[in-house]
């Protein structure tokens, strides 16, 4: 199954990934998500996320929304 991965960095660390069915729904979430800022202990950080489209996943693997 061909899908979407949603992937969220804050600064350089992955904090998180979800699997879309969709481009649409990857690219809401992804404009909805990123630009906040996030007070860490280093100081403000922004929120970055975006869609990759990933070739093959197992939907009995992983779940795709």
């Amino acid at each position: 199954m061909t899908c979407f991965l949603l992937s969220c960095m804050l600064g350089i660390v992955n904090t998180g990934s979800v699997y879309f069915k969709s481009v649409n729904d990857c690219l809401y979430y992804s404009e909805k998500l990123s630009g906040q800022i996030i007070k860490t202990e280093n100081g403000n950080e922004t929120y970055e996320c975006s869609c990759k489209l990933i070739p093959y996943v197992n939907p009995k693997k992983v779940k795709v929304y």
